[in-house]
């Protein structure tokens, strides 16, 4: 069985391991690599095309690097969105980079794994969109 491949995005390295250690434990799923910026995810993205993209919505480097480059740079992957704020800017700024979901960050232990499935398993069934 293919396992579904994942490409981390935290600028925490602390937020980074729990991650990691949390999707090590699910032999379906296989985080292939990590980064802490969006501009370091596009670039990663780009190379290895995995299937699914958890990304931490606020990164260090969101100033240099514009919603409609993130969009348009990681459209190839489904991607999920992960934030500790579920205010309504943090769900526009999902939303405008083309999220699936947005999940809340203190809540990843019980509903990431299952959303990567649900979200994998979707993305097999049609080609990611296109805009």
């Amino acid at each position: 069985m293919m396992k579904i491949s994942v490409l981390l995005a935290d600028d925490s390295e602390v937020m980074r391991k729990a991650i990691v250690d949390l999707l090590k434990s699910d032999p379906e799923i296989e985080v292939v690599a990590e980064s802490a910026g969006f501009a370091q995810t596009i670039q990663i993205a780009a190379k290895l095309h995995p299937q699914i993209i958890v990304l931490d919505v606020h990164m260090g480097d969101e100033r240099t690097v514009t919603r409609a480059q993130v969009k348009s740079g990681l459209n190839s992957s489904r991607l999920l969105a992960i934030s500790v704020w579920n205010d309504d800017e943090t769900k526009y700024l999902a939303k405008i980079i083309g999220a699936a979901a947005l999940l809340d960050k203190t809540k990843l232990a019980v509903e990431l794994i299952p959303a990567i499935k649900l979200h994998a398993h979707e993305s097999n069934e049609r080609t990611p969109r296109r805009e």
